[in-house]
């Protein structure tokens, strides 16, 4: 069964940082003119677009980052607007802020990475009161700047607040603008990209259109999909999971999404108790947790989406054309990457679910670095890189194999016909 999360009424929890800099609030042709006005714009139509058992929480960073909580976690929507229109920003002299805000030692992090650390944290004292609301987002909009740091450091820091953010289940969307220094916002593209976001970059000269990308990021939450399904059996290949009494478990869903085709989403990170004797009851419980997939949603979201409007700036994971000369292709027959073709143009050319490498799959049955294509005088030879699960040509297992013209090539679920021409 598939319904939208608007038709299932599926609550969801917001946190919404904002950026209450000196950058954001200077002054343009007018206060109205101000990034900082037309972020609390949006922020106002976001909240006010919330229905039902939806819970919103408003806190704001400044340069120095020091926190300051302009709305807690609640459904008092009307509230929560007032409370983003009353609030002005502190001066960044001032010493305002939540209590405990700030550290006892110098913070070796970078005062935007800080910020994000201390949201989740405020986020994470929250989960217990959120009850049922499994959806969680965490909203930014920033300019990314510190021209103290490396932006290289930043991405880093950001790579280890994504574990966390994954392990409590929030997804953060980020809206990226600065009126100067562009360098550093695609930074926010490791926390988006990481817990399977949404980022929107908006130019200098598009100031004015703040509120409607709010408005987009309210959309797109409301056009997810919720799939219910339950397995006929308790999955096998469960691995125990130190300490808990819990295992974890790999589960794919394919769905026929009409006219544009099959979506196949892979969950390598699913966990489950441990089975009981009582079958029928642990059954009964996996069918009811299946109801709680909703990332294959976003998928389908996104396609829908796209089908209906075009352009828009939303950096995901699109695999890019290639015009130039190459020595031979790669089909994408089905997976994940079903429709797209790979030029061969390096000697080697490697393929797994890690990035860097130069095809990434992001399958539970692909590892890290699965398979590797090497050209030699026009040889080509695949090998299987110790992968889990093996790598096949046309239907049978290899270790190395030189590959012919029209060769099947299978790796986990993706399956990939080799071309010369």
């Amino acid at each position: 069964e598939i319904e939208t999360a608007e038709q299932t009424k599926e609550p969801v929890a917001v946190l919404i940082l904002m950026n209450a800099s000196n950058s954001y609030r200077i002054q343009g042709e007018g206060e109205k003119r101000s990034p900082f006005h037309k972020q609390k714009e949006g922020v106002m139509d976001f909240i006010k677009s919330l229905r039902g058992t939806d819970k919103v929480a408003v806190v704001a960073y400044r340069q120095g980052a020091t926190l300051e909580q302009v709305y807690p976690f609640g459904s008092s929507f009307k509230a929560a607007a007032d409370s983003v229109e009353a609030y002005k920003g502190a001066k960044e002299e001032e010493d305002l802020g939540m209590e405990g805000n700030r550290d006892s030692e110098v913070d070796a992090d970078p005062p935007f990475v800080r910020s994000v650390r201390k949201a989740f944290d405020f986020y994470k004292k929250a989960v217990p009161n959120l009850g049922a609301t499994r959806r969680r987002y965490l909203v930014i909009m920033s300019d990314g700047k510190d021209t103290l740091t490396k932006k290289s450091k930043i991405v880093r820091k950001f790579e280890r607040t994504v574990t966390r953010l994954k392990e409590y289940g929030i997804r953060v969307m980020a809206i990226g603008y600065s009126a100067d220094d562009q360098g550093f916002l695609s930074t926010m593209q490791t926390l988006t990209e990481g817990t399977k976001g949404l980022y929107k970059r908006i130019g200098p000269s598009d100031l004015s259109t703040i509120p409607s990308v709010w408005d987009s990021f309210v959309a797109r939450i409301k056009k997810q999909y919720t799939i219910r399904a339950t397995l006929e059996d308790l999955p096998s290949n469960g691995e125990p999971i130190k300490g808990k009494s819990m295992m974890n478990y790999v589960i794919s869903l394919r769905v026929n999404a009409g006219k544009d085709g099959p979506v196949e989403g892979a969950y390598p990170d699913f966990r489950l108790p441990k089975p009981s004797f009582d079958w029928m009851a642990v059954l009964k419980w996996i069918g009811i947790i299946l109801g709680g997939l909703l990332g294959i949603g976003l998928i389908v979201g996104i396609i829908a989406a796209m089908s209906r409007r075009g352009g828009g700036d939303y950096q995901e994971a699109v695999h890019q054309e290639y015009d130039g000369p190459d020595r031979g292709k790669l089909h994408i027959r089905a997976g994940p990457l079903a429709g797209d073709t790979y030029p061969l143009i390096d000697d080697v050319t490697t393929i797994g679910s890690m990035k860097g490498n130069t095809i990434v799959i992001q399958d539970g049955s692909v590892s890290r670095r699965h398979a590797a294509i090497k050209i030699d005088q026009m040889r080509y030879e695949v090998a299987d890189m110790n992968s889990t699960n093996g790598v096949l040509v046309n239907g049978g297992r290899i270790h190395k194999v030189f590959l012919r013209d029209g060769d099947k090539i299978t790796i986990g679920t993706t399956e990939i016909e080799f071309r010369l021409k």
